[in-house]
């Protein structure tokens, strides 16, 4: 039987996934932060490597989705390097009943918030 943190792990993946099928060949991509955003960055190497995907580039928002970008082979840019950002995907800290999100203050808040007003 699957415990509730078990659950949480495989819907974290789905959204993961979902996230990275979003990406088309092409297109410059940011990386958001933390433990939902991982897994897009993991399943977005997996689409390098297998050939389903190309000439992507990704902007990270922080230290760890630079790090995981590297480990699973996702190519990096920066800013400065792009005139636009296509897609930019990162998780809400918080969602009301109205489908209201909220970024919260934590360490990647600075680069995110440059990332997306960008």
């Amino acid at each position: 039987m699957l415990t509730e943190q078990d659950l949480t792990i495989l819907m974290k993946q789905q959204v993961g996934k979902a996230a990275a099928d979003l990406v088309k060949p092409g297109m410059i991509v940011g990386l958001g932060t933390g433990s939902t955003t991982a897994y897009m960055i993991q399943f977005l190497g997996e689409r390098l490597q297998s050939s389903e995907l190309k000439e992507i580039k990704g902007i990270p928002t922080s230290f760890q989705s630079t790090v995981l970008a590297k480990r699973h082979g996702v190519p990096l840019t920066t800013l400065d390097e792009v005139d636009q950002i296509d897609i930019a995907i990162d998780g809400a800290d918080e969602v009301d009943p109205q489908k209201n999100l909220i970024k919260g203050g934590g360490a990647a808040h600075t680069r995110e918030v440059r990332l997306v007003g960008h």
